[in-house]
């Protein structure tokens, strides 16, 4: 009697197939766990406050099973599908340099050793063959783990605020340029974070004036930006040129300065800069597609907004600046929905009140208009624009 040895074993082959999609998928949860534990340990130990771990998800503490463990918080995702990556959070802003570094190389150094460990699996003779495959996943999975973690990458992670954060690789690449300002750069962002400014500025240009350092230039530039002096932010952005070799976030800031100053053309070449350097920048996406819609090129704007939602689906921005522009183009319902998710993504938003302060002005409802512009400035005095539409607003009431 003949037995077909390949017919037996193509009857197993769909068992054996999800079998190994099983354990692929359970070693990343492992792996991912294991990173992102690095990073948590290093933190109890050297950070003061809570940690908090997310795995399936970049910072969504929803629709979650969670638990906490002393000043341990973890966030597990319902989907295991989306357990393939995760986040530590914690704040850095009351430590040292080293003791933010340290927390940082953690979750590398965590990886790197479960390959060690795995390695050292595969040789030993002993281990059941069961553990030997085991092994082989955890080290592939670790090796990928560490070598997507430990070599800098400029492209940004956006988180589930919508905000931005950068893999450990480039993480480390940042702290290690703020050696000898660390401390100054922890102030000076706090002065900027409680809308402290002025006080801000004065701390910047006396840290300034006994350390020429760029980072420490940079923040002040966000300084100048924010007190609405962009004069002297381009006169910054000059020497930063003459020390370094712009970034496309530079070059973004650059071009706002030149958007808020009403210089577009000039505005516009410093976002194509920009966006040649990095395609992916969704703030140059939106910032230009802002300018676009200061000079009423609603249409081309449109476009920049859309690139910027699929790069950021929770960019609120884009959201608002969008809706103006398809109110502008007569598509009033699609853009109405625009501001509004914008409100949802973040209700602290004053353009989206400003520009629907802007709809109801051009509908001739001047006093739901006011209304508008004045919760846009309750929220941020120095929206750009803002005070022209109310002046203009109050002329015509």
């Amino acid at each position: 009697m003949y037995v077909n040895v390949y017919a037996i074993n193509m009857d197993y082959f769909p068992i054996i197939l999800i079998t190994l999609i099983l354990l692929l998928a359970f070693t990343r949860v492992i792996t991912v766990a294991i990173h992102e534990m690095g990073h948590a340990l290093a933190g109890l130990i050297l950070l003061r406050g809570n940690i908090s771990i997310y795995i399936g998800s970049y910072g969504d503490p929803k629709k979650g099973i969670h638990f906490r463990i002393g000043r341990l918080k973890v966030h597990f995702k319902y989907n295991p599908l989306l357990w393939n990556y995760g986040l530590c959070v914690s704040n850095p802003t009351q430590t040292t340099l080293l003791r933010h570094y340290l927390v940082t190389l953690a979750g590398p150094l965590a990886s790197l050793i479960t390959t060690f460990i795995c390695l050292f699996l595969l040789i030993d003779p002993h281990p059941h063959s069961a553990i030997k495959i085991m092994a082989i996943f955890l080290f592939f999975s670790s090796v990928l783990d560490f070598l997507q973690n430990i070599r800098p990458d400029e492209n940004p992670i956006v988180l589930h605020d919508g905000s931005i954060t950068y893999n450990d690789g480039q993480t480390l690449k940042l702290l290690k340029s703020y050696k000898g300002v660390y401390k100054e750069i922890i102030t000076l962002t706090e002065y900027y974070s409680n809308n402290k400014i002025k006080e801000g500025i004065k701390c910047f240009e006396d840290m300034y004036s006994e350390k020429k350092d760029i980072n420490l230039l940079r923040v002040g530039i966000n300084m100048y930006m924010k007190d609405e002096n962009y004069e002297k932010a381009r006169e910054l952005f000059n020497q930063l040129q003459t020390m370094a070799t712009l970034t496309d976030n530079d070059y973004c800031i650059y071009a706002l300065a030149y958007s808020y100053s009403e210089e577009h053309s000039k505005a516009l070449a410093l976002y194509d800069t920009s966006l040649k350097i990095n395609p992916k920048n969704f703030y140059s996406l939106n910032n230009r597609g802002y300018t676009l819609n200061l000079m009423g090129q609603y249409e081309h704007a449109i476009k920049d907004f859309d690139e910027a939602i699929e790069l950021n689906p929770k960019f609120a921005y884009a959201y608002n600046n969008r809706g103006l522009s398809k109110i502008k183009t007569g598509n009033e319902k699609d853009g109405l929905d625009d501001i509004k998710k914008s409100m949802q993504l973040d209700d602290k938003n004053s353009y989206a009140y400003k520009n629907l302060g802007i709809y109801h002005k051009e509908k001739g409802e001047l006093a739901r208009a006011m209304e508008f512009f004045h919760k846009a400035r309750e929220i941020d005095p120095k929206t750009h624009g803002l005070k022209d539409l109310i002046t203009e607003t109050e002329n015509q009431m």
